[in-house]
């Protein structure tokens, strides 16, 4: 009798596998990354829990390949807003080898930057079989939607955006602007993020070591001063329509300007706009075409700044504020495709 036959029995049917492509799990916090709990929603539904890393990745035969280990966690759980992890929050088995268009689904969920051995293992993703795999997101969607850049196919959406390695375009543009934000291509985290101001004497020396001497594209977008007062906002959207948000607040006494959780912001309980609707039927059909199926989008003043595709998080953040189930709901999502998927098959 095979395996696939002798596999315990889930909620929607036979249990399926989730391979999850994610940092080490000794670096991810559970209380907070959208990861784990998109690992323990795949628990609770009943099905396997497979983790590995962009190293553990191959090709034999023509056939993408990962040395994964089955993981089981202690769920995170809820008191008074905030989720409180285990430290031992999980466990694993001995690592094994696994063709991965045997699996239901993929979630690519690799931290940036998006460098050459993120962009291999896409290459090897290439070879996953989408009629019968799905994956999350697509590796071709994932190689041409730069986070910091995708947003700029539809100006409109966005504040004014320059994207240059020239020092003197970049004085000229925030001369003209006044207060600007400076961002790398290719940072998370609020890593890099910088104010321009005109009357800055190190404005020069900041743009010089930005863009390594003319060396590097930067990102230069005219300051939102929303951001001060109402903060930014993280948008999850799945299948190109929006389905939770979450405030981030600056909260260091005027000494910070970035609204990132890893740079301290706070976290408020938010909802979702006319606005953001507006925004996704613009940018939504183009995440789908290409296989942006899953996806957070930064907003500030009603502005779309980023698009981030290859690891969004804020999902912890808005079950615990806004008594949502984001994670059971994304999954649920993915079991009832990877279902129709294999009775297609």
């Amino acid at each position: 009798m095979s395996a696939e036959l002798c596999a315990p029995q889930a909620r929607s049917g036979l249990r399926m596998d989730f391979v999850f492509i994610a940092d080490p799990l000794t670096t991810l916090k559970p209380a907070h990354d959208t990861t784990i709990a998109l690992m323990e929603a795949v628990q609770l539904a009943g099905h396997r829990v497979l983790a590995t890393t962009i190293g553990e990745l191959g090709i034999d035969g023509g056939y993408a390949f990962a040395r994964c280990r089955e993981v089981t966690l202690r769920p995170a759980v809820l008191s008074e807003n905030m989720w409180i992890a285990d430290t031992d929050w999980y466990t694993t088995d001995v690592p094994f080898r696994l063709r991965l268009d045997e699996v239901a689904a993929i979630f690519m969920r690799t931290d940036p930057p998006v460098d050459g051995k993120y962009l291999r293992a896409t290459f090897i993703l290439d070879l996953v079989d989408p009629a019968k795999t799905m994956l999350i997101n697509s590796p071709s969607g994932l190689r041409d939607a730069n986070e910091k850049l995708f947003a700029l196919r539809m100006p409109e959406l966005g504040p004014p955006t320059l994207v240059s390695s020239d020092r003197d375009e970049i004085c000229e543009t925030v001369s003209s602007w006044g207060t600007s934000v400076l961002k790398p291509t290719d940072g998370m985290a609020g890593r890099g993020i910088m104010l321009l101001r005109p009357d800055d004497p190190n404005l020069h020396s900041i743009l010089d070591t930005a863009t390594d001497r003319g060396v590097n594209h930067v990102v230069v977008q005219q300051f939102i001063p929303d951001v001060v007062t109402e903060g930014d906002r993280r948008v999850i959207v799945l299948e190109g329509r929006p389905i939770g948000s979450v405030r981030r607040i600056v909260d260091r006494g005027g000494t910070e300007f970035r609204c990132n959780m890893a740079t301290g912001a706070r976290v408020l309980p938010d909802t979702l706009t006319a606005r953001d609707r507006e925004i996704c039927n613009a940018i939504g059909p183009e995440l789908v075409r290409r296989g942006l199926v899953f996806v957070g989008i930064d907003v500030i003043g009603g502005k779309l700044t980023e698009v981030n595709v290859t690891s969004p998080t804020g999902i912890r953040e808005i079950d615990a504020l806004s008594g949502t189930h984001l994670a059971a709901d994304i999954i649920a999502w993915a079991i009832a495709r990877c279902a129709k998927m294999q009775g297609e098959r």
